[in-house]
């Protein structure tokens, strides 16, 4: 990658340039004259020392691999053209849940492996290997220390400089905009905090004392819709994890499709047998991309179409295909026994339609759309079925919507439409669990 030219431009001046995907560290442009694809050369340390793998060849935002016609050339970025690049916000996820490191993460990431290249010249260590290879990433892992130190100070800066010219916009609608712009309904639920907290938030009704019947909000809002005749299931996002693997292995995996590739990645839970820790597993090179469902929209809706039409077939085929399914549910962190016996429940609570709108919904952007899920499910046993079904999102006094949640509410609103409730538990009475 030494080698690695910066471009020129040739008969077209490159004018106009579109982004090809905003979430891609080392970014590439596609000329709107030409239709060369560019990187820019303000990047040059980090295509050739950091990312020589992207350099050439990336993938778009569908996931689909794009080859690289014109790197390094001088002036392409949005920055080289005096122009602020668009937001990309990621998801908040642990040690970088900011809005500074969810909006800038990717000026963190360049000026961050710039300043510890600088370091590594200035200590004599080489940036490549005797085969060309970069040991930047290497000596990084080595030297964590150092590289986290040299973050931390970028950080400091962007913050400084953020604060008097920001670059991104962090407003945002408030909780009660996106439950209004939803149609959520809130119901109140008085509880007696505990205090301290001590590890998370236990409550138990007003006027009790008894600090060892305090339990989870969650609990909670379970036991008073229980104590009015419903019938209520912890669910969050994972029951949903093991529905999707294990009715949908045979077009995710499917043997017939091309682009199916062997996937290494470890055991979640040990093996009790003391095989490897290490699963290979077929997979789709775009798995939970939306270019996935793009590609193969045909067998997609073949295969949603040969479901079965009525709740008791549904079931014998979700019994019949488990053991078939257990590599994709470790691969989705749905492998314990707990997860696959709450997805039978939601079958038989909701049936054959909405379950394969929810497979649907989960295949058309896996990755965007399996977390976030509520806390409950929550229904009526009627004459051998379930009606007045409800989600229900458990939320103690100062507890606040995360982006998954948010964006799981939004897309529901829009697509799902499932019946939808927050249950806030408000701290109405303090207890001292001393």
């Amino acid at each position: 990658m030494e080698q690695l030219e910066t471009g020129e431009r040739g008969v077209c001046q490159h004018g106009p340039v579109a982004l090809i995907n905003l979430y891609e560290r080392l970014r590439e442009y596609e000329c709107q004259d030409c239709q060369a694809v560019l990187t820019c050369s303000c990047d040059r340390e980090i295509a050739v020392h950091v990312l020589p793998h992207q350099a050439m060849r990336s993938v778009d935002a569908q996931r689909f691999e794009v080859r690289v016609t014109d790197p390094l050339v001088d002036g392409i970025c949005h920055e080289c053209r005096g122009q602020t690049p668009p937001p990309a916000p990621r998801k908040p996820h642990r040690g970088a849940a900011s809005l500074i490191h969810r909006y800038y993460w990717r000026e963190i990431y360049k000026e961050t492996n710039r300043r510890f290249i600088q370091w590594l010249r200035e200590q004599g260590m080489p940036l490549h290997d005797p085969d060309g290879q970069s040991t930047v990433m290497t000596l990084a892992r080595e030297h964590a220390d150092q590289y986290t130190a040299l973050e931390r100070i970028v950080i400091e800066g962007i913050k400084e400089r953020h604060a008097s010219n920001p670059r991104y916009d962090f407003a945002r609608p408030s909780d009660a905009d996106v439950l209004a712009a939803c149609g959520a309904p809130v119901e109140d639920y008085p509880a007696c905090y505990l205090t301290p907290t001590i590890g998370h938030v236990e409550v138990l009704p007003v006027g009790t004392n008894d600090v060892t019947s305090a339990v989870s909000v969650e609990e909670f809002v379970a036991r008073r819709l229980r104590s009015t005749g419903r019938e209520v299931m912890l669910c969050e996002s994972r029951p949903f994890h093991a529905l999707y693997a294990t009715l949908m292995w045979p077009w995710v995996q499917d043997p017939a499709d091309s682009r199916n590739r062997a996937s290494g990645f470890g055991r979640r839970t040990p093996a009790e047998d003391g095989s490897s820790d290490l699963i290979w597993t077929m997979l789709p090179e775009e798995f939970g991309s939306p270019a996935h469902p793009l590609r193969r929209s045909t067998s997609l809706q073949a295969h949603l179409d040969q479901l079965p039409a009525t709740t008791d077939e549904l079931l014998w085929l979700f019994d019949y295909w488990t053991p078939c399914t257990e590599d994709l549910k470790q691969y989705l962190w749905a492998h314990e026994e707990a997860d696959a016996e709450r997805a039978r429940i939601l079958i038989e609570i909701l049936g054959p339609e909405q379950v394969k709108a929810i497979l649907r919904f989960l295949a058309d952007d896996y990755w965007g759309r399996y977390l976030g899920w509520p806390d409950l499910v929550t229904w009526r046993n009627s004459a051998h079925t379930s009606t007045d079904i409800r989600f229900v999102e458990v939320k103690s006094s100062n507890d606040r919507l995360s982006e998954d949640q948010r964006d799981w509410m939004t897309s529901n609103s829009r697509i799902l439409r499932l019946p939808f409730t927050i249950a806030k538990v408000h701290k109405t009475q303090v207890l001292n669990r001393h």
